[in-house]
């Protein structure tokens, strides 16, 4: 229940002088989010990072020329820390917000002329898998779903990277997750899972240098909706309209079917320390 709470992580900034990654590293992400800002078509995209502790992401980003970004972090020694950073040096477009992402209400980014739905790319790595920690993970994570689906623009990215593997996260993110709290369904047209196979425990135990990360896609994990015949808007995950983007080539029928059946074999797989998966959904 710790990870769950601001209190955990005021202690964890406390105690090490330096960001320390965990799950995948933020050079591995930097990579992906390069690649969707160079293919987007203008106006660049705001951008959403979410429970980015003390990481330097941010402000790298802010300096690689991507001047529109948000810092949502519920720990005010992090959020203080990002401050600090966009005031020196001036870093204009950099706003710091300190909350939590499954609060109902973010008054700081809500009151904006376009009511807060204002972002095209958000990321975050290991936030559900802690909002789940809590006794009340289930309404906390679906909350987190639903609010920042609300406030993405269409089309959107969430880069949201988990220890769990398909099987046990991809109903958190989609419908399943805002239903079990009470919210609005969420749905998305397209949902990407890629494996990052991270360096051996006992290099992580000997080294304090990054280590090697091997990025592979799973398109066996992912899904695609299908517009419907008369051109109306797509079926949500979990009926006919659903099919893995492995199946998309043959025809609706079999291609649902094949889908189905190679992501049961991704669901099947069991946690592993060693690994950790990138969830690319697109609004």
């Amino acid at each position: 229940m710790a990870f769950a709470t601001a209190e955990h992580w005021e202690e964890s900034t406390a105690s090490e002088a330096d960001h320390r990654d965990w799950l995948c590293s933020y050079s591995t992400l930097r990579k992906i989010v390069l690649d969707l800002l160079n293919h987007w078509p203008p106006p660049l995209p705001n951008i959403l990072l979410v429970g980015t502790g003390i990481s330097t992401f941010a402000e790298d980003l802010y300096d690689s020329g991507f001047k529109y970004i948000t810092v949502l972090d519920f720990a005010a020694s992090a959020a203080e820390v990002h401050r600090q950073r966009a005031a020196r040096p001036a870093r204009t477009g950099l706003r710091v917000v300190q909350r939590s992402v499954d609060e109902a209400e973010w008054p700081e980014l809500d009151g904006t002329p376009d009511g807060g739905r204002e972002f095209g790319i958000v990321l975050d790595k290991g936030v559900m898998d802690c909002l789940l920690t809590a006794r009340d993970g289930i309404d906390r994570a679906g909350a987190a779903v639903a609010n920042v689906f609300s406030r993405m623009t269409t089309p959107g990215v969430w880069i949201s990277v988990s220890h769990s593997p398909p099987g046990q996260r991809r109903d958190m993110y989609c419908i399943t997750a805002a239903s079990a709290a009470g919210l609005s369904p969420v749905y998305w047209h397209e949902f990407k899972v890629k494996r990052v196979r991270l360096p051996a425990l006992e290099y992580a135990a000997t080294s304090t240098l990054p280590g090697p990360e091997q990025v592979e896609d799973m398109p066996e994990a992912g899904f695609k909706l299908l517009a419907t015949p008369d051109g109306t808007d797509p079926q949500p995950p979990g009926v006919a309209g659903r099919t893995a983007a492995a199946g998309v080539g043959g025809t609706a029928a079999h291609g649902a079917a094949q889908g189905r059946a190679q992501q049961g074999e991704a669901d099947e797989l069991d946690f592993q320390e060693d690994v950790a998966y990138i969830y690319m959904m697109t609004k």
